[in-house]
């Protein structure tokens, strides 16, 4: 096994192996004040997306039938190589489209960790 120059290329590699397995197809569709945005043309990258539970729960945060308003508790998150696409810009209400999965299902850019020294993690809601 080669020996890795910097801290930082362990944690590299690391990535890299995770999204040999886990990564997915995934289409950015960029958005501007509720438009598509002209001047960022869409790119499909691979990305790790994981889903989670899509049950509804009211507003005390419950399972109580009795409630007439419910809300959609499903979340997901995306988590981009930033070595592997640097120039990748995203945005909050940007659109990302799962290329590999049943449906083709959207989500919707809610929240940009851009912190992460190996990911760019997005916190995305259905739609």
């Amino acid at each position: 096994m080669p020996v890795l120059g910097k801290p930082g290329d362990l944690r590299a590699s690391v990535v890299r192996c995770a999204d040999r397995i886990f990564a997915e197809r995934v289409r950015f569709s960029f958005f501007r004040k509720g438009d598509v945005d002209p001047t960022r043309p869409p790119a499909d990258i691979t990305a790790v997306l994981r889903v989670g539970g899509g049950d509804e729960r009211n507003l005390a945060g419950g399972l109580a039938k009795d409630w007439s308003t419910q809300i959609a508790a499903g979340k997901a998150e995306l988590h981009v190589d930033r070595d592997a696409f640097p120039s990748l810009t995203v945005r909050e209400d940007d659109r990302v489209c799962a290329l590999d999965r049943p449906g083709l299902p959207w989500f919707q850019v809610l929240r940009v960790d851009d912190r992460g020294d190996t990911r760019l993690v997005l916190a995305l809601g259905e739609i």
